[in-house]
């Protein structure tokens, strides 16, 4: 029962949660440079989500009906074209999720870049030595 995660029972669920933070501490404190790497990348993901929300905005109640009126001034072929491309959904209904989407991906771009940027100094060769470690002391 133990050795399936999805069938634990509640408290050998918090025990291996608590042990995954423990080991986390450890991790931390044994690797040299992981406090400061996490602390940029932990900055630099805020800044990312910043950044993202001021390039992608919520639409205004006064854009989706700018946006309506622009779709209505439409041919109604191409009308008829954009609106099967979302799924005859309305653009009240549209354009905040077309901004979350184009935010999500802006953000995920820039977290993707910085971390190709700025490597972690865990390899998994390290942290599969440290954990190793861990266990021993541990048990």
């Amino acid at each position: 029962m133990a050795d399936n995660p999805r069938k634990q029972t509640p408290l050998a669920k918090h025990r291996r949660d608590n042990l995954d933070e423990v080991r986390e501490a450890y991790l931390l404190e044994h690797t040299p440079g992981l406090k400061e790497h996490d602390a940029a990348q932990h900055r630099a993901f805020l800044q990312i989500e910043e950044d993202a929300l001021a390039r992608h905005p919520d639409p205004t109640p006064d854009d989706i009906a700018a946006a309506e009126i622009a779709e209505a001034a439409l041919p109604s072929r191409k009308r008829t074209e954009i609106q099967l491309r979302r799924s005859f959904e309305p653009l009240a209904v549209h354009l905040p999720k077309d901004a979350r989407r184009k935010r999500k991906s802006f953000v995920q771009r820039g977290q993707r870049a910085w971390n190709r940027a700025n490597p972690t100094p865990l390899t998994w060769e390290l942290e599969r030595t440290l954990t190793a470690e861990f266990m021993k002391a541990w048990h």
